[in-house]
């Protein structure tokens, strides 16, 4: 009575290398799904399903669409472990809108409005509305769930 697997030792009925092969291959170079294979090889579709699924390319989505390779993910192994940041910089719109929105005269006056509440001029006293920087940080290598 010792406990022991109840999976066969062998299994005569398991579809063969070549065949797997050759679906893999018409999945992945001709995005075809398991009815067309069926059509070309002339064998049952759950027997194709069933090599896709046990291959991890059973959904397209899970196949580059250039190379036709399987994804690859990278996950690490505790997080913070990587980050991908983002900067950009944008440009202040001054109060009231700038001088593409409301034109050159208006713009100019907005924009000396601006400077005028900010204290922001330039070394020549001109108005300086200046740039922002947006910075944007996400944490890349969370492992999936599940």
């Amino acid at each position: 009575m010792n406990d022991h697997s109840s999976r066969p030792h062998h299994s005569p009925d398991r579809t063969t290398e070549p065949v797997v092969r050759r679906i893999v291959t018409l999945r992945s170079r001709h995005r075809l799904g398991p009815v067309q294979i069926v059509g070309r090889l002339g064998m049952a579709a759950s027997t194709v399903h069933a090599v896709l699924v046990r291959c991890r390319i059973n959904r397209l989505s899970r196949i580059d669409r250039v190379t036709g390779e399987p994804l690859r993910r990278y996950e690490h192994p505790h997080p913070g472990s990587l980050l991908h940041v983002d900067v950009t910089k944008f440009g202040n719109i001054p109060d009231g809108g700038g001088w593409r929105f409301v034109g050159r005269k208006q713009g100019d006056r907005n924009r000396e409005a601006t400077a005028k509440r900010t204290g922001a001029r330039h070394a020549h006293y001109e108005p300086n509305v200046g740039t922002a920087v947006l910075h944007t940080v996400i944490e890349a290598g969370r492992p999936s769930p599940g």
